[in-house]
């Protein structure tokens, strides 16, 4: 209670972001989501390992998932050409 809350994590690299929209230039897709909210966003780079992360934000890990979420979502991921490729 009283700490602020991540809403919206992605990936990033040199430049380039992965969220549900796949990859886009980093900047854009802050730009886009500062314009949704209405107020300027602050970009927090999370250090901790995942099982870290989603423990302090009642995320559930993927064996606490009824079927493995992983093949899922690597098929996702796996839609979007990389910025690298």
């Amino acid at each position: 209670m009283g700490e602020r809350q991540v809403f919206h994590t992605y990936a990033a690299w040199d430049g380039w972001a992965f969220d549900h929209s796949g990859w886009n230039p980093e900047p854009q897709l802050l730009a886009v989501n500062a314009d949704f909210e209405g107020q300027p966003l602050r970009r927090l780079r999370i250090t901790e390992s995942l099982a870290e992360f989603c423990e302090k934000r009642h995320h559930r890990m993927p064996n606490q998932y009824w079927q493995d979420p992983r093949p899922r979502a690597r098929d996702y991921v796996g839609r979007y050409v990389p910025p690298w490729a």
